[in-house]
């Protein structure tokens, strides 16, 4: 089992989850950035498909197909497929096109059959949560049972006075997200070690203004 201050320590050793200042698909300013489509090599994506095959297991998921969404959820999903295959778990793939194709086989979906199976989504993280509402519409249009949806990292931010991003999506959708891990589990990473002091402290901040920690 993947222990999430491992995974965040990995994400940052292959430059997956970096610190500085950047600016969010939401259009807001943060002090770190995640994003999985720099994992670009086959022992990276071997590590983090076992990474999200733990977090499928440990939450009894139970998924018949794991759905990518395009483009950057497709190799998530097929890293992850081929760790279940490692465990002697059957699991197919699918993932949607940003166009529908018109000759061949034709339509959004690629890859397995979704009506009447539990589909599992798999993406990086959620900040306005678009892509995985279109997603989980197609999954639904298709006739798949929609399982739920697991994310490398829960930013844990607020979208509202109640909710998460993640807890909103989540409501709005009728499903459970899951993490592998969330800032909660980055913030000791960067605490622990001395060349990491200036960015831990503008994360610690920036989690107290705008996040739902501690509780």
């Amino acid at each position: 089992m993947t222990a999430p201050q491992d995974f965040v320590r990995s994400m940052i050793e292959q430059d997956v989850l970096r610190f500085g200042d950047f600016t969010l698909k939401s259009g807001k300013q943060s002090p770190y950035f995640f994003n999985l489509g720099n994992v670009d090599n086959g022992p990276g994506l071997l590590e983090l498909g076992r990474s999200f095959a733990d977090c499928i297991s440990a939450n009894g998921l139970q998924p018949e197909v794991l759905f990518g969404p395009a483009y950057k959820g497709i190799p998530f999903v097929v890293a992850t497929a081929i760790a279940f295959a490692e465990r002697g778990v059957l699991v197919e793939v699918a993932h949607n096109r940003k166009e529908a194709k018109g000759y061949g086989e034709g339509g959004w979906l690629v890859g397995a059959e979704l009506a009447d199976r539990r589909v599992v989504m798999i993406d990086d993280v959620v900040v306005d949560g678009s892509t995985k509402i279109e997603s989980a519409e197609l999954i639904r249009n298709e006739g798949g049972i929609l399982a739920g949806i697991v994310i490398g990292i829960d930013r844990l931010e607020y979208v509202n006075e109640s909710q998460t991003a993640s807890e909103a999506l989540a409501a709005q959708l009728h499903v459970e997200i899951y993490s592998v891990a969330t800032l909660e589990d980055v913030l000791p990473v960067l605490r622990d070690e001395p060349s990491y002091a200036d960015n831990y402290r503008a994360m610690s901040d920036y989690a107290t203004q705008t996040c739902k920690i501690g509780t």
